[in-house]
């Protein structure tokens, strides 16, 4: 069963038993999101992984891809938001790569300002690939919340140069009380929305 294969990765890398939550939509729709409060891992953080963020089996040509965040601090509204965004991205029918981006013109996060995800893999290899005995493998990406300007930001400009940014200016991708970076242009007033429902944009030049 792969929940129970994700369940045992996850728990060595995180280091504690996480708590399987299942999360609905109004259509029926169901995802698994694995739940560590802050405190109870050494990550010192409030971490959520994805069960089932993209489809396994024939007709994955042996590739599949799961979430993960780690934030503080964590809430319901924030496991409400990132299985959204997981539910997003399995209904997509696409595996995701470094850089995508999931965003829209409304709040995914309720009580926050972020209008979307940025999903980018991690330096650290903090959650290394699985490997199944079937041949699959499964790569882990990071998701993290983004301001309207920062994907908006993304329209003529690579993911990495807003990586570069939040590097150079020290960001706490993290803190969900974060402010947007100074090197981002503030939104204007009266601006549309950026992006449709669950449309994606592809990193790249």
């Amino acid at each position: 069963m792969i929940v129970e294969q994700l369940r045992e990765h996850y728990t060595k890398v995180v280091g504690a038993e996480p708590v399987l939550r299942e999360m609905r939509t109004r259509d029926g729709r169901a995802i698994g999101v694995f739940e560590w409060p802050a405190g109870t891992t050494r990550l010192g953080v409030h971490f959520y992984a994805s069960a089932g963020a993209s489809h396994y089996g024939p007709d994955a040509r042996h590739h599949a891809v799961e979430l993960f965040v780690g934030v503080r601090p964590g809430d319901d509204a924030v496991l409400e938001g990132f299985a959204d965004m997981a539910l997003s991205v399995l209904k997509s029918g696409t595996v995701p790569q470094h850089g995508v981006f999931v965003a829209g013109d409304w709040k995914v996060i309720k009580g926050r300002e972020f209008t979307g995800w940025v999903l980018t893999e991690r330096f650290d290899d903090l959650i290394p690939q699985l490997d199944l005995p079937d041949g699959l493998h499964v790569v882990f990406l990071d998701a993290l919340p983004v301001f309207w300007e920062e994907a908006q930001y993304r329209h003529g400009n690579r993911s990495d140069d807003l990586f570069d940014i939040w590097e150079a200016e020290e960001v706490k991708s993290w803190d969900l009380n974060r402010n947007l970076p100074a090197g981002i242009q503030p939104r204007k007033t009266g601006a549309a929305g950026l992006l449709g429902r669950f449309r994606n944009a592809e990193a790249g030049g």
